[in-house]
């Protein structure tokens, strides 16, 4: 390029009565891998493989998650159970489906009513069998105290039961109660109550039901083709890769009830694949793994959907809804386990690895430039400097824009500048680009009109060397397209 001045300062020749000539530089810009698949901060990756091979990834930044509380909520105690008899089994109030063998409470306070109209006080001691702690059951006693009033009304304070363990095999707890008066007469009191302010568990066991529950959905933005124009692509391995996190000890399956893709040109297609059908079972940890992270990997490829033909349709966007499947055979026999801290985790995202053809596809992007301060140019020269690591051939092209961003005069003569692909080496990688070097001249008719140019239109036109039989290419970390543009003015004094 060529040597360059400030654009205010110039070169003067001849005390002050000949022409001078200064030049510019324009652009000086790299376009990488990253730029041409659209890669953005935050929702995409790039991933490089041990040998550079490029991979992009286009994720959402909001991942589905759903903790113990959003799956098996806490019961709020709205109404005190009646205890009628000296022995009163009380249902949990869980669903039908469910059978809870084993549990281990967690903030839940239990409160007893008592009232009888004897005349002396009352000794009630209470007893639920299926509760205990350290192996010992869980047993109260209170005292109902005659003061001359009839009848007699104790409400207990409120009792922890945190840490409590309860079995059962019939979903009940049992509230067994004795009333004696201090003469040792045993006798029913008039009425009992018992409450508590909320039911929830630190660990729950057991048969958890048949039953769905949203993972919700989101959209993916991919932006691999935000640049394109016109063309066709043939990436040979696209994924949709689903992630998911689990601790839940339970079987899972996931329920897709939606996956589209979206192209950038509006066009909807749904994926296909046996496993949308079937669902994808998850993995979950045992009775002694408790707490512990089960991951699951899975993606959707060309070997079990129609996800390449479907993304080789230029794809803009995925939008997707899952829900996840408790129990999905139903089976009762089947004991699982969730504890407060348990949690699903579930991450989607479209995986691209660089690996395809393409075939007379046209991108385009827009850069910054500013000519207006030359006013009295006779002559300009333009410089470029091209040059293209990557496998494919590029044809270029490059047009000045106005304020409004329409075309003024392109900058190279017909359809452009071709740039060959860069040499294929044994290994699939590619030797540097060879730097091409253009020239090319305007007059100040011609320079005058781009003078109010605000911006450089440059389009590419790639073509996969080869490509008409579309043979895939490897695209690594290191490719890119050098370009460089500069002017050498010459203006009047």
């Amino acid at each position: 390029m060529w040597s360059c001045f400030e654009k205010d300062s110039g070169l003067q020749v001849g005390g002050g009565e000949e022409d001078y000539e200064i030049a510019i530089p324009l652009i000086n810009s790299r376009i990488s891998v990253t730029k041409i698949a659209g890669v953005s901060k935050g929702n995409t990756a790039i991933i490089v493989s041990p040998g550079g091979k490029i991979s992009v990834l286009y994720k959402n930044n909001n991942v589905l998650s759903k903790t113990v509380a959003s799956v098996f909520p806490p019961f709020p105690g709205l109404f005190p159970y009646i205890l009628n008899d000296t022995l009163t089994r009380v249902k949990l109030p869980v669903d039908p489906s469910q059978l809870v063998k084993k549990a281990i409470f967690k903030d839940t306070k239990i409160i007893f009513y008592f009232e009888s109209k004897e005349t002396s006080d009352v000794r009630v001691t209470m007893r639920i069998p299926e509760l205990t702690k350290n192996n010992i059951v869980f047993e109260r006693e209170f005292i109902l105290k005659y003061s001359n009033m009839s009848p007699m009304k104790l409400q207990t304070d409120q009792i922890s039961v945190d840490g409590w363990t309860y079995k059962s095999e019939t979903n009940t707890m049992t509230f067994q109660y004795g009333a004696t008066l201090l003469s040792g007469k045993r006798i029913i009191l008039d009425n009992a109550f018992m409450n508590f302010d909320i039911l929830k568990f630190s660990y729950i066991e057991g048969y958890l039901g048949y039953f769905s529950f949203p993972l919700d959905g989101n959209i993916i933005d991919v932006g691999l083709f935000n640049q394109w124009q016109s063309g066709s692509f043939d990436f040979t391995d696209p994924k949709i890769t689903i992630s998911l996190d689990n601790t839940f000890g339970i079987p899972v399956r996931s329920k897709i009830n939606k996956f589209e893709l979206t192209s950038v040109t509006g066009k909807t297609l749904n994926l296909e694949s046996p496993f949308v059908d079937s669902g994808i079972d998850y993995a979950y940890p045992g009775f002694n793994e408790i707490d512990m992270i089960k991951t699951t990997h899975f993606e959707f490829n060309k070997n079990n959907s129609n996800i390449q033909d479907i993304f080789n349709e230029k794809t803009k966007t995925l939008s997707y809804d899952i829900n996840a499947l408790v129990n999905p055979l139903q089976d009762t026999t089947i004991k699982g386990y969730v504890t407060d801290n348990s949690y699903f985790v579930v991450r989607v995202a479209v995986e691209v690895p660089l690996q395809g053809s393409v075939h007379q596809v046209i991108v385009a992007d827009t850069l910054d430039i500013n000519l207006d301060d030359f006013k009295k140019v006779k002559a300009a020269e333009f410089k470029t400097n091209i040059s293209n690591d990557f496998p494919m051939d590029i044809k270029v092209q490059a047009y000045f824009l106005d304020e409004n961003n329409k075309s003024i005069l392109s900058l190279f003569k017909d359809d452009g500048l071709l740039i060959p692909a860069a040499p294929l080496n044994s290994n699939g990688t590619t030797s540097p680009g060879v730097i091409r070097s253009e020239i090319i001249d305007f007059d100040s008719v011609r320079f005058d009109k781009v003078r109010q140019s605000k911006r450089l239109a440059v389009v590419g036109q790639i073509n996969t060397t080869g490509s008409d039989m579309k043979n895939p290419v490897w695209i690594y970390d290191n490719y890119g397209i050098n370009l460089q543009v500069g002017a050498k003015l010459k203006l009047e004094l």
